[in-house]
């Protein structure tokens, strides 16, 4: 009989700078590098807000940087391929990602396909798929939530229509990450609210997974309890310096816990991706319907997040996280949210086939699925 193959967890961290004003390291980060002409990949939204100016600027020869900003809200198949194709058609040797986690995400795979073979189909949800190590990327995050810049994930739709695929490879971790809280401070409230739940999201779900390494648990714990100190300041008042600082520190940290795995509300936020809400509330919405069942399999670990939250003894951790959500003005169900649910057996059996189940404290079976969406869909 073979042997059980061993959960093991392994964290790789990119070189990390972290500083008000940290952008100006870039240029000579990209030529420790050997990078001479990266591509800027961004949105039009950082373009408007000037960021993209200002990273162009930092890059010290504006002509050798190429901009890339079609990446949409919910990142498709065909950002990649299109940018991909401009970083061929530039001669591009590296990449700049610039953005939220769904620039990041996307800034991933066109660095993967600019030292791999075929368009992102081939590689993006193919298990097991072969491929190199991708050209050289560095990410600089204006948002505090996704935590792409530190972890070995990326998330892309095939089309507007569908849910997210997902890739896991060491070759997606970014060479160097560039945290700049500076550019973070035009954030909208609302989107400071939901990438800072997606944040939580991440470091909940990751010490909670069954490939437990101390190391990461600590990191796990001190995100959740900067997001706990922090997040109402961030969305109150997106020019306070402090609060900012220790959100992108909170989503780093969440970055890192991906690579320990995620759970259930992860499986149930990919479930509900088509139809164009933000995946940091999701992600939410995900805790919320899920942690009452996780509660009976791992009641230690989620005593230890509720005291890392800041929760009173007799509150549950998926009461605390839906508290904080309404108290940032974000819904905390899907019915709240308006998601609109046609076949619930569907989302129950997508969100059980979720890979997102495999390092879970356990894994809810189709039925259980059911009734979490159904909770949370028709709340009593």
């Amino acid at each position: 009989m073979r042997a059980p193959i061993p959960l093991v967890a392994v964290l790789q961290l990119p070189r990390t700078l972290f500083a008000d004003g940290a952008l100006s390291s870039l240029a000579q980060e990209l030529a420790v590098l050997g990078v001479k002409r990266p591509l800027l990949v961004t949105d039009k939204g950082v373009v408007a807000a000037g960021i993209a100016a200002k990273t162009v600027s930092a890059c010290g020869d504006a002509a050798s940087m190429p901009v890339f900003d079609g990446v949409t809200e919910n990142p498709l198949y065909s950002d990649v391929d299109a940018g991909s194709a401009f970083y061929s058609q530039e001669r591009c040797d590296g990449v700049v990602a610039l953005g939220g986690g769904s620039v990041i995400d996307t800034a991933k795979l066109i660095a993967l396909l600019a030292t791999n073979p075929g368009r992102v189909a081939d590689y993006v949800g193919i298990p097991n798929a072969v491929h190199a190590a991708a050209a050289p990327l560095i990410a600089i995050p204006t948002t505090a939530g996704t935590g792409s810049e530190a972890s070995p994930s990326a998330g892309i739709h095939p089309d507007a229509a569908s849910a997210a695929v997902g890739m896991h490879s060491r070759h997606l971790v970014p060479r160097v990450v560039i945290l700049d809280p500076l550019l973070t401070h035009s954030l909208p409230r609302k989107l400071t609210a939901a990438t800072g739940i997606d944040a939580l999201s991440h470091c909940i779900e990751g010490y909670l997974s069954r490939k437990h390494l101390p190391l990461g648990d600590a990191i796990a714990l001190d995100g959740v309890s900067r997001v706990a100190q922090y997040i109402r300041r961030a969305v109150a008042d997106g020019n306070d310096s402090e609060a900012r600082a220790e959100m992108m520190l909170a989503a780093f940290a969440g970055g890192v816990s991906i690579g320990m795995g995620l759970g259930p509300a992860h499986a149930v936020a990919l479930s509900c991706s088509d139809q164009g809400f933000a995946h940091g509330i999701l992600s939410g919405i995900g805790l919320v319907a899920t942690l009452d069942a996780t509660q009976v399999h791992a009641p230690d670990r989620l005593g230890v997040l509720a005291s890392a939250l800041g929760l009173a003894a007799d509150m549950p951790l998926s009461q605390g996280v839906a508290t904080l959500m309404r108290d940032l003005g974000l819904p905390a169900t899907l019915a709240e949210l308006g998601y609109v649910a046609t076949d619930v057996d569907a989302l129950a059996r997508s969100a059980n086939a979720s890979h997102f189940n495999l390092f879970a404290p356990f894994h809810p079976s189709i039925s259980d699925y059911a009734e979490m969406f159904e909770r949370s869909l028709h709340p009593s």
